[in-house]
């Protein structure tokens, strides 16, 4: 994990800080291929002189943040305008590099959303869906229930379907919430899970299901 330390005068990571600085002064009087310009060389100063540091800034960190959302932006509403795929995958690795850097859960979100929109119309299901478990991770313990519920809910193929409605699963059973509503949740998930396993015909696992479902009924009478 990163850690945060204080900067020293003079030194290159206030230089650095500084060209950032200089950037957004002037960043309302530059086109997209300017900002693109001006931006890349201010990751190409920390990749020179603050790459092999072993401790960052938390002001570092955040311009890290913001100059690969910018870069992002730019390279993302650019292939929306032409449905260029090169373009996407160019915003995906600045936002997956903004990632690296957010400090809060507001920032993170604000990425992964975007990601899942853009892996979206890439058609990479793969990356959607590790996208979509990393935003749902990504909530409370008390939130990832209703998460990964809505994931099922718009989930397109089975097999996914089924792959967070088991992570619904495992964080319902692990709640300390009310008994009754928490075996109420757990019995709907296993009822939607069962069924999910008889339509993609996986019988051992609808079985197995259903057992649990059984389970769950006689702790309730």
């Amino acid at each position: 994990m990163l850690k945060v330390v204080a900067t020293k005068a003079d030194s290159p990571e206030n230089h650095f800080l500084y060209l950032y600085k200089m950037v957004q002064e002037r960043e309302a009087f530059l086109n997209n291929e300017a900002k693109i310009v001006q931006y890349g060389a201010i990751l190409r100063y920390f990749m020179k002189f603050l790459q092999s540091s072993e401790v960052y800034s938390q002001q570092v960190m955040s311009v890290l943040y913001w100059v690969n959302i910018k870069l992002g932006d730019i390279y993302y509403e650019d292939a929306l305008q032409k449905q260029d795929n090169q373009r996407y995958f160019l915003a995906a690795t600045y936002y997956n590099q903004a990632l690296l850097y957010a400090k809060s859960v507001e920032e993170k979100n604000r990425v992964l959303l975007i990601l899942k929109d853009i892996y979206y119309y890439l058609g990479d299901e793969e990356a959607l869906v590790k996208v979509e478990e990393t935003w749902a991770e990504n909530h409370t313990k008390e939130e990832k229930f209703a998460a990964y519920v809505l994931l099922a809910q718009n989930a397109g193929e089975l097999a996914v379907k089924a792959k967070f409605l088991e992570k619904a699963l495992a964080e319902v059973m692990a709640q300390d919430e009310n008994f009754y509503m928490k075996y109420q949740d757990t019995l709907d998930i296993l009822s939607k899970l069962s069924a999910v396993y008889e339509l993609s015909g996986e019988g051992e696992k609808a079985l197995r299901v259903k057992k649990m479902r059984e389970n769950t009924l006689k702790l309730l009478n």
